[in-house]
């Protein structure tokens, strides 16, 4: 009954998508419930392979997990450390230009400096650089010159702490990006104040401990480098080389220990499905239609209507939602991995099971994060160039390529929703490869481990087709 349903719903879908950046509506060429029943296709097929590839030792298994140096000149110790001083202080120095342009520039959002190159630049910027390149922010982050490198701290990090602090940062920092109108003064405020509040973790608790729990961006961007095919190591000459591996092939070795890190995982998952559900009809329609007619008992007339009272309680219930949101997802997922554990008869508690297959979610998380905002970096990342000329926004043209009011390159929307599908499917084809080898690992048989993992089919179904659904969804301007 609900494949017929699901089925149903897919074939009547319309044909027409928007791209979630540009909110220009594309006619496709197929009905795009055909383009989910094919990720779904190959989802299936993709995890056939996998049950039939047998025990880790498997040839595919081997090939999958191999990993090579690249034949790329090796660089000198020396080469790298100086290029990482440079980094931080680079990364210091526009941030610093982030406060001051925002403080005394001008505060429309399109002509300032700030916005552009701190939302646009360093959060997503940053965050795809180390999908490619590693976790460049670990050795080239803000902090290296406001604090010794060595610092210790003068209390010891608390255990029950983990990464809370971490996760309470990027709460922060999505509601005030979705729900609150940001101004390039508030963001410079914003910076600000985290600047202090992470400068005062560091002074605490020593600034190597601080960054591997508590600074948002050093947390964020390791999970983003934990998807990276490149990776610089050290080799025995004391030089630095490139080594190259599948995508996400790292990630059979994260190990998330904490729940506040388990709860990361999460709400970076949930906050992005919820930013593009939000802008859908359908959302839309929920609360301010009213269909049951609840709000308008409450406050005597049609939302719609009183507009200006309703608003507060619009803001709110938004909030609400994104909260609760990871727990949906790790309900979801707590659910799905308790009827594998009963088609196995495994003994493995839920928390077990959690910790070892949560990195699964990490691909997912990470492709849609990539598919929501990456034409971010086409639509509004290259007017960089352009405020780089007048960064306070006060009519300076100091390069001679100020802003003239032209639109940015815009790539083609039918090649932006094909990119989108493939990297969903990417995405959801490397959560089922990490879940099946820590079943193989977990459970006695490869029967077994394939067994467990037919429910994470199911889910990994489920979140492709929403997934790409939220996508396709006519947007509300």
């Amino acid at each position: 009954m609900i494949a017929y349903l699901l089925g149903s719903v897919l074939l009547a879908a319309p044909a027409t998508a928007m791209a979630h950046a540009f909110g220009e509506p594309v006619q496709l060429p197929m009905p795009y419930g055909l383009y989910i029943a094919g990720s779904v296709l190959a989802l299936v097929l993709s995890f056939a392979l996998l049950a039939f590839s047998g025990r880790p030792g498997n040839t595919l298994l081997k090939g999958l997990n191999a990993q090579c140096i690249l034949p790329w000149p090796a660089w000198p110790a020396q080469w790298v450390h100086r290029a990482r001083a440079a980094g931080s202080l680079f990364w210091l120095s526009t941030l610093v230009f982030c406060i001051v342009t925002g403080l005394v520039g001008s505060n429309d959002s399109h002509r300032n400096f700030n916005m552009t190159f701190f939302w646009i630049l360093f959060v997503l910027g940053g965050a795809y650089a180390a999908m490619l390149i590693g976790d460049w922010y670990k050795y080239q982050h803000p902090w290296r010159f406001l604090l010794p490198g060595n610092w210790n701290g003068i209390r010891k990090y608390p255990s029950w702490l983990g990464h809370w602090p971490a996760l309470l940062q990027l709460v922060c920092l999505v509601a005030i990006e979705l729900f609150f109108h940001s101004t390039p003064r508030k963001l410079a405020l914003l910076l600000i104040a985290f600047g202090l509040f992470n400068l005062a973790g560091m002074w605490l608790w020593g600034t190597r401990r601080w960054l591997q729990r508590g600074e948002l961006f050093a947390v964020l961007f390791r999970i983003f480098a934990a998807c990276s095919p490149l990776r610089k190591i050290r080799s025995t000459d004391g030089k630095y080389r490139w080594r190259i591996a599948l995508p996400f092939s790292d990630l059979r070795r994260l190990r998330l220990w904490h729940p506040a890190q388990c709860l990361f995982v999460l709400f970076l998952l949930s906050s992005t499905a919820y930013d593009g559900l939000r802008e859908t009809a359908v959302y839309f329609n929920i609360f301010w239609q009213d269909p049951l007619g609840i709000l308008t008992i409450a406050f005597g007339d049609h939302p719609l209507k009183i507009y200006p009272q309703v608003r507060p309680w619009f803001i709110a219930w938004e909030i609400v939602l994104l909260i609760m949101s990871p727990f949906f997802y790790l309900s979801l997922f707590v659910l799905f991995l308790a009827l594998g554990r009963r088609l196995t008869g495994g003994k493995q508690s839920i928390g077990q099971l959690l910790r070892r297959y949560l990195p699964s979610l990490v691909p997912i998380a990470v492709v849609y994060h990539l598919t929501h905002y990456y034409t971010l970096l086409f639509s509004q990342g290259l007017k960089i160039r352009g405020l780089a000329s007048d960064p306070f926004g006060w009519g300076w043209n100091i390069f001679g390529n100020a802003i003239t009011g032209r639109l940015p390159w815009l790539p083609d929307m039918a090649n932006i929703w094909t990119s989108q599908v493939v990297l969903i499917l990417a995405g959801h084809v490397a959560a089922v490869w990490l879940a099946h080898q820590q079943a193989l690992q977990l459970e006695r048989s490869n029967r077994l481990a394939t067994l467990s993992q037919l429910p994470m089919l199911l889910l990994m179904v489920v979140f492709t087709s929403v997934g790409l659904w939220i996508l396709a969804q006519p947007l509300q301007g």
